[in-house]
């Protein structure tokens, strides 16, 4: 993150400098998250009328995040259709959480961005040739405050792939960590692409889910 990136550049009454401890936490909690760079920003979101409603209960979540994440909840964004805002969503809450820890937080990690194909495909890949910065990935997974887990249930998960989600995830469960899932598959239906006892942690009866129905924003 470039100081002309800073998050808070538009609204922040002091003098802009590379010293400035706000920018120098803030830039550390984004570049230890994972979160694609083009996306570590505040992005405006217009929802079409039918996503009024998710997008004040989403609005809600993140303006009341750290007792979301405190609490240990589960978050599942889904929609039958592509680029409506699922994965902005999910990173606005990411970075609201940021926002509200970075004083005081002493280089601490708190939260991790992973894309559910590409992680799999990099656990696969660093069987046979390891890879210490994506083995650092994998242990945050259990510990960190939040994850954000996008474009789960893409596809029929292989029994790998299977056992490799289900470990991670029910480590989370076990530590009481907040989570927030994507995908495009609604909730009724998941257990046919991820199983019954993964499905359930996704998106089971104590996870919250939010349906957007807009059309594609990209």
């Amino acid at each position: 993150m470039k100081i002309q990136d800073c998050l808070y550049k538009d609204i922040c009454q002091n003098e802009c400098h590379s010293a400035c401890i706000r920018y120098i936490e803030t830039k550390f909690l984004l570049q230890s998250s994972n979160i694609p760079e083009s996306k570590q920003k505040v992005n405006k979101l217009f929802p079409d009328d039918c996503d009024i409603p998710a997008f004040e209960e989403l609005s809600n979540i993140r303006d009341s995040v750290c007792d979301f994440v405190n609490d240990g909840k589960t978050l599942y964004i889904y929609s039958t259709t592509c680029g409506n805002g699922k994965t902005t969503w999910a990173i606005k809450i990411m970075l609201q959480y940021f926002n509200e820890v970075w004083a005081g937080n002493g280089f601490t990690k708190r939260g991790l961005f992973v894309n559910v194909p590409t992680f799999l495909s990099m656990c696969k890949s660093t069987i046979s040739h390891p890879d210490s910065a994506f083995d650092e990935l994998r242990a945050d997974i259990t510990k960190l405050d939040l994850v954000i887990f996008d474009d789960i249930a893409s596809t029929r998960l292989s029994e790998y792939d299977y056992n490799t989600m289900l470990n991670y995830i029910d480590q989370r469960v076990l530590n009481e960590k907040a989570t927030i899932y994507t995908g495009n598959i609604v909730p009724k239906e998941l257990s046919n692409y991820l199983g019954t006892r993964l499905a359930s942690r996704v998106a089971g009866n104590n996870a919250i889910k939010i349906m957007l129905r807009g059309g594609d924003m990209r």
